[in-house]
């Protein structure tokens, strides 16, 4: 088990603690690791899990990915093509007894608890006031390769005083400095601030296909735009899902709509404990739907390269 392993958590963010609120994840990872075992015994399909990794396998998958997603524990291939046609049959399955996922996360904003890490800073009179436009930043990594720094300074130019940086909080201090630089002291936040407590009083949050506020921000009613170079996006950890919250709301559909019919399914690989009646039929179910699939494609191509899987942006977000 590696979501909650400590070793693979120095590896990935450092000092950084995990939030207490991510603990009934345990034994969710616990029990999918357990079902899996079964798959990967089996010859039918001999497909194995990696946590929080990112690769462009085949559409006749070898491996499932899993990882955390806004307190929910999410499922699914490393492919890219099988990652949107999930999250697309989900929205289609349009199941009969919907449940409250919306509800649930603007509790954890509400309750403080939708922070992924511990200790997140909350004196904020020392800081600056919230404004009506926030850019949440990925970790130093991610940062140059990903985002379009161009429009970040755009935005800095457009907006004035009236925007605000969050950087995340994996952000080296020369970083740091060349984002001052970059944009002025004054609109950066601190990387250890709360940063919901800004998105709650923003309009506009400026994301990205790598971060769990996009879905906060939608559901908060928040208008939300990505800032990843476009070429990148669908390289980002919650692109299958990040991706149809943007696009939707382009085109002025209702997102809290949207998240509980899509999340509401098993076909979604999204599995929260506290909402789900029985989130281990919704795994089992998922795991039969996806190996399902899966077999559409075998024969389909032949792969000639093994890519190496690599760590997904687990630290970036």
């Amino acid at each position: 088990m590696e979501m909650f392993n400590n070793k693979v958590a120095k590896d990935r963010i450092g000092p950084l603690k995990k939030s207490k609120s991510l603990d009934p994840l345990r034994e969710v990872e616990r029990y999918f690791l357990k079902q899996m075992k079964h798959y990967e015994r089996d010859k039918r399909y001999k497909t194995e899990a990696g946590y929080d990794v990112m690769a462009q396998e085949m559409p006749y998958f070898k491996s499932l990915n899993y990882t955390e997603y806004a307190s929910c524990f999410i499922i699914h291939p490393l492919n890219l093509e099988m990652r949107e046609r999930q999250i697309n049959h989900a929205y289609e399955d349009d199941v009969e007894d919907k449940l409250d996922f919306v509800s649930y996360f603007k509790d954890n904003i509400t309750s403080k608890t939708a922070n992924k890490y511990k200790d997140r800073e909350t004196d904020f009179d020392k800081w600056q006031e919230p404004t009506d436009n926030l850019v949440v930043l990925v970790g130093s990594n991610k940062l140059k390769e990903r985002f379009c720094l161009n429009r970040v300074r755009w935005l800095s130019r457009e907006h004035d005083t009236n925007i605000l940086f969050k950087p995340h909080p994996i952000t080296t201090h020369q970083i740091i400095g060349e984002l001052k630089d970059l944009l002025g002291e004054n609109k950066l936040l601190p990387r250890d601030a709360d940063v919901y407590h800004y998105l709650n009083k923003a309009d506009t949050v400026f994301t990205s296909h790598m971060s769990e506020t996009c879905l906060y921000a939608a559901i908060l009613g928040k208008w939300v735009e990505p800032l990843e170079v476009y070429n990148k996006v669908h390289q980002g950890s919650f692109y299958h899902i990040n991706r149809q919250i943007f696009l939707r709301q382009a085109d002025s559909e209702d997102i809290c709509e949207w998240v509980n019919r899509t999340f509401s399914s098993y076909k979604s690989g999204i599995i929260n404990p506290t909402v789900d009646k029985d989130w281990r039929k919704k795994i089992d179910k998922y795991l039969e739907y996806i190996h399902d699939e899966r077999a559409k494609f075998k024969n389909w191509y032949i792969e000639n390269i093994k890519e190496k899987v690599r760590p997904a942006e687990g630290n970036t977000r």
